[in-house]
């Protein structure tokens, strides 16, 4: 074909004409649609304090965090707004706890949400937010708004309203130790496969190591070669460093699913595998949500300061 024959650019109307997929809610056990509500609420407001209940009450409607999101930014939906997400939750603390609950009820101010309202907020609270953080950093209030979003997590998870894949994935995670199947015996063999494909020295299970670095499933599973990268590295570095078998999947969907439970029992595997090989560095990969939960929720989970620091990938590299 000659570039007199080639047919003339579309310069109007959409470049892509993917169509929007159906909406789809997903439920978790057998449970009376009120009985749902009460439970995602009740376990919402459970874990407040003092500063989610200030977090609450700061909102000015600046929708600075809008332009913050990716969601809102590729679409231009106000749906999207970041404080928006956790709409229905706001509204149960208003009327169950804030400090004119009173009132709210009594005049009918704040009625109470629905199971279907929490449905339809299924979307926004997983499929619609990475809980990146980047609205928290533009709010002009400081307010923790991905901290919100992962409080109507838990309450979600509680209630059985998680979407199925994720819910899924992360009961995988907590029964055998891996969302996508790298189970200690897969990574002793990918482990012992990409040390001879790489010819790079790549040390499991140390005794006692300077440096304890943790891998995500998906790395292990899909992309080997990030593992001998690292281990590059670090013998280059000349560094004392292990990959433990008893700690080693930073990714942690306890987090993502809003499961505190299986958050914490995945975070605990490893904060003992550092402290079993006297670490004095944690060492994560790229995944952001493995960062956010060890790094700035690791020692809530622990109960104390981390005997040992907590660096991205990135950080190390930049560091050293």
């Amino acid at each position: 074909m000659t570039e007199a024959t080639l047919p003339p650019l579309q310069t109007e109307g959409p470049r892509f004409g993917i169509q929007k997929p159906e909406q789809r809610y997903d439920l978790q056990g057998e449970i009376p649609a009120q009985a749902r509500v009460d439970i995602a609420m009740r376990n919402f407001v459970r874990d407040f304090g003092a500063v989610a209940a200030t977090y609450m009450e700061s909102c000015v409607h600046c929708g600075m965090c809008a332009e913050a999101c990716h969601f809102y930014v590729q679409t231009g939906d106000p749906k999207y707004t970041p404080i928006w997400k956790i709409e229905p939750f706001k509204q149960a603390y208003k009327r169950e706890a804030g400090p004119f609950a009173l009132f709210m009820r009594a005049l009918g101010l704040k009625r109470k949400v629905t199971v279907e309202e929490l449905q339809e907020w299924q979307e926004l609270i997983y499929d619609s937010c990475t809980m990146c953080g980047r609205c928290t950093l533009i709010c002009p209030m400081g307010i923790d708004i991905a901290a919100l979003v992962s409080l109507a997590r838990h309450g979600m998870h509680k209630a059985g309203l998680v979407p199925h894949e994720l819910w899924a994935a992360a009961e995988r995670g907590e029964r055998e130790g891996s969302p996508l199947g790298a189970t200690p015996k897969v990574l002793k063999e990918r482990i012992e496969w990409i040390a001879d494909e790489d010819d790079v020295d790549i040390h499991l299970d140390k005794e006692q190591a300077d440096v304890l670095v943790t891998m995500s499933s998906i790395e292990i599973q899909k992309y080997p070669q990030a593992m001998a990268a690292v281990a590059k590295v670090l013998n280059h570095l000349g560094m004392s460093w292990t990959i433990r078998s008893d700690g080693y999947e930073a990714t942690n969907f306890g987090l993502l699913s809003g499961n505190a439970d299986w958050q914490r029992d995945m975070s605990m595997k490893m904060i003992k595998a550092a402290i079993a090989c006297k670490a004095k560095l944690l060492l994560l990969p790229e995944c952001g949500h493995a960062y956010t939960a060890m790094r700035w929720q690791g020692a809530n989970v622990y109960g104390q300061p981390l005997p040992f620091k907590v660096r991205h990938i990135s950080e190390f590299l930049g560091e050293h």
